[in-house]
């Protein structure tokens, strides 16, 4: 999680499928806003990085963390996918979440 702009939030549907898209550097009103706007219950983490899809403990500990606090709203955080190259890690896949 080095590069914040390698970061993006997606808005998912009821079935995961990618509504919206924005940077992680966004204010979090876009994420709200984008929530009501597509009436969803979901978010996803979607990062890039060229330098190997294991995630560092900073990875872990915001998935853990944005997991915790989006629950008391009923939203869901669906996975937390680090792409690198054709590597691919899910934090879901892994039981992390």
């Amino acid at each position: 999680m080095r590069d914040p702009a390698s970061l993006q939030l997606l808005v998912l549907d009821d079935e995961w499928h990618p509504l919206h898209r924005f940077h992680a550097t966004h204010d979090w009103r876009c994420a709200v806003d984008a929530l009501l706007r597509w009436d969803s219950h979901w978010l996803a983490i979607e990062q890039r990085r060229p330098n190997g899809s294991v995630p560092y403990w900073a990875d872990i500990r915001l998935t853990r963390a944005l997991s915790k606090r989006l629950r008391p709203m009923e939203i869901g955080l669906a996975d937390h996918v680090i792409h690198s190259g054709q590597a691919r890690f899910s934090f879901r896949e892994a039981g992390l979440l």
